[in-house]
């Protein structure tokens, strides 16, 4: 019998922080059939790799593959930029969407650059809208025994100007909802938060907690996923039990425990299992090095990659496995910024380059933040996890704004002689 654990004789394993990391949620695997004597889930014969649908179109089966290098892509640079968190959890779906959204707004060398970090090499902007159109369709309907939702929308400062076609764009591709706002009431905060915190469930509540002068734009997505394992694990089993830390020491964890038949690989490289929800369309892939001496920042700098992790996933088979998982919550939030620029991102953040003339044909729009924030828990039931990603438009000659909305003092006077006629203060308009 096979085990995917963490035994008492393997010192320095891995730290939790990273370990966690390699919870992959937002990936959809379908299923395809290799020969093995054991059956899968729910009576299903053993998978191996991922095999789309024949019935997607050659468009979307790129967008889908495109999806699949900017995952590992934007994570393994997300490791290398965030030095200081103990955990690390991001959602490469949500980020590709708003990036996706703002791309319609990009021209030029802006858009070329967006196309490229999100890997949709040699497809027009079209393929692209129809891929995610037909992506986030798939995965929200993929699974009727998980809960999967995924929401967009676009809110912008009253008074500037947003391009007709471009709004048209978001709602008929992405089902974004729009909404004009006046960004210098403080409540204007609280809509778009409530937005957030209505669309994950309530597990993460706020996004943004100030909208600068300068900010026109807010390009939102949200992603909210709820599945029970496909076998759940006996809360009885779950022990405390020890973690093995890279420095040498140990820390006790609940460690969730069962036997059963699971997709696993095990090399030289890699030790990787597939923990199923529901009808197995949505699965957790764990992965960590063979070597229990391997660093994990090596593994993810050496190993971690598409053609490696489709190589592991073509040599998968369902085995009798004993699995200790332990369970836990992470909140992380990250602006991305830098790491989309390590990507190749670079024209979209810079004011005096950015082409975002697609939103406003007045021009001087640029990127000046994305923001990515994260919540996943992970028990004998499940999981539940919940991303937003924000991305703020900002002008880079936006006009001052006197807005006497407070107290204020005023004067009556002529110019050429500077005589003051008439001065006094304001502190009550309405009484």
């Amino acid at each position: 019998m096979n085990s995917f654990a963490l035994p008492d004789t393997l010192k320095n394993m891995m730290k939790p922080n990273y370990l966690l990391t390699f919870l992959f949620i937002f990936f959809i695997l379908f299923s395809t059939s290799c020969s093995n004597d054991i059956s899968g889930p729910n009576g299903q014969e053993p998978g191996r790799g991922i095999e789309l649908p024949a019935e997607l179109t050659q468009a979307e089966k790129q967008l889908v593959e495109s999806g699949h290098s900017f995952s590992f892509d934007v994570f393994k640079s997300t490791v290398e930029h965030d030095t200081v968190a103990d955990n690390i959890f991001i959602s490469p779906l949500s980020l590709s969407v708003a990036l996706g959204m703002t791309m319609n707004g990009a021209q030029g060398e802006t858009q070329e650059q967006m196309r490229q970090t999100l890997a949709f090499h040699g497809m027009d902007i079209e393929e692209i809208n129809e891929g995610y159109r037909f992506l986030i369709e798939r995965l929200i309907t993929a699974d009727p025994s998980v809960q999967m939702q995924i929401a967009n929308s676009v809110w912008n400062r009253q008074e500037f100007e947003v391009n007709a076609d471009f709004l048209d764009k978001l709602e008929t591709y992405f089902d974004a909802e729009a909404q004009e706002l006046d960004f210098d009431d403080p409540s204007s905060v609280d809509t778009i938060n409530n937005w957030v915190e209505d669309n994950t469930n309530g597990l993460i509540e706020t996004i943004i907690d100030r909208i600068p002068p300068s900010m026109v734009m807010y390009l939102i997505n949200a992603i909210y996923f709820k599945g029970d394992w496909t076998h759940t694990f006996d809360k009885e089993d779950t022990k405390s039990r020890p973690f093995y830390l890279e420095n040498g020491s140990e820390i006790n964890v609940d460690m969730m425990r069962q036997d059963g038949a699971f997709n696993t690989y095990f090399s030289d490289e890699v030790r990787m299992i597939d923990l199923p929800y529901g009808d197995s369309l949505y699965t957790m892939s764990l992965m960590m090095p063979a070597d229990p001496d391997t660093k994990i920042e090596t593994f993810i700098a050496d190993q971690l990659s598409q053609e490696n992790f489709n190589t592991w996933l073509d040599n998968i088979a369902y085995r009798q496995t004993v699995v200790n998982l332990p369970k836990f919550e992470i909140e992380y939030e990250l602006t991305m910024n830098e790491v989309l620029k390590s990507l190749g991102m670079e024209v979209a953040f810079n004011p005096n380059e950015a082409d975002f003339r697609g939103i406003n044909p007045n021009g001087g729009l640029f990127i000046s933040q994305v923001k990515h924030k994260t919540f996943v828990t992970v028990d004998e039931e499940g999981t539940e996890a919940a991303a937003v990603t924000s991305i703020g438009m900002e002008l880079t000659s936006m006009p001052p704004s006197f807005n006497a909305n407070r107290p204020f003092i005023f004067l009556i006077r002529e110019q050429q002689s500077g005589t003051v006629v008439f001065m006094g203060k304001v502190s009550h308009p309405a009484g």
